[in-house]
């Protein structure tokens, strides 16, 4: 006599319904790659480190000939991932371009409207601009930036990033960049750029300025190649 198999328990009904454990296996895979891929673009998840090549002319949080034909201001916050973005595969294009060959000059202007430690961040640098190291520390700042708001601008980490910076920059003395940090006297200064930037009409980095005329966005260096070439004055 055949017996007639029991009907299966509830959680193993659903499970059959849904396709067994092969079709639930790769469903929980693909859960794990998409939060892998979630995880890895995060805001703030570029861990890249930046390490740029000497700046020959450099003027606090200007680099490049003052008497360039084309000056090109960068609107932007330390936490922000895409002004990082920018950093990285654009920016040091435009450097090595643009700027070093003295046809452009490049200003750093914060915009610090993230949280906290978007100011902080940019008061770091201010007091690092006083010992003529603001782009040392503009590169450390980014390759350090995480998740916004995360912890990772505090000024204890910010004062243990300024040792970075002293083995970059000689002559940097991590001890007054300290007592300058502790003080909050660059806030004042952070926040007046800031409000600035917002009067001239800012609401997003990163925002550039090409001798006056706006490129929104972390956009490749051929936009900004067309950009600086519309920008040029008029040959006599």
């Amino acid at each position: 006599m055949t017996r007639r198999k029991p009907p299966p328990v509830g959680w193993q009904h659903t499970l059959n319904q849904w396709g067994g454990l092969p079709v639930l296996g790769s469903v929980a895979l693909a859960l794990v790659v998409v939060g892998v891929l979630i995880w890895l673009n995060r805001p703030g998840g570029d861990t890249t480190v930046i390490e740029s090549g000497p700046r020959t002319r450099v003027s606090g949080r200007t680099q490049g000939d003052p008497n360039a034909p084309v000056k090109i201001i960068e609107y932007a916050d330390f936490q922000c991932p895409f002004c990082k973005k920018w950093v990285v595969e654009t920016g040091h294009l435009l450097e090595q371009e643009l700027v070093e060959s003295g046809q452009v000059s490049l200003e750093y202007r914060y915009f610090a409207f993230i949280g906290e430690e978007s100011k902080k961040a940019a008061e770091a640098a201010e007091c690092a601009a006083d010992q003529d190291a603001f782009w040392p520390m503009h590169d450390v700042l980014y390759s350090h930036q995480g998740a916004e708001n995360s912890g990772v601008f505090t000024p204890g980490n910010l004062k243990k990033y300024a040792t970075e910076v002293a083995q970059r920059a000689s002559g940097f003395d991590t001890g007054k960049f300290n007592a300058c940090l502790d003080s909050g006297a660059k806030r004042a200064t952070v926040e007046a750029i800031t409000q600035q930037a917002r009067q001239a009409g800012v609401s997003s980095t990163p925002t550039f300025t090409v001798n006056g005329q706006p490129v929104l966005g972390a956009q490749p260096i051929e936009v900004f190649r067309a950009a600086v070439e519309r920008a040029r004055p008029a040959k006599p």
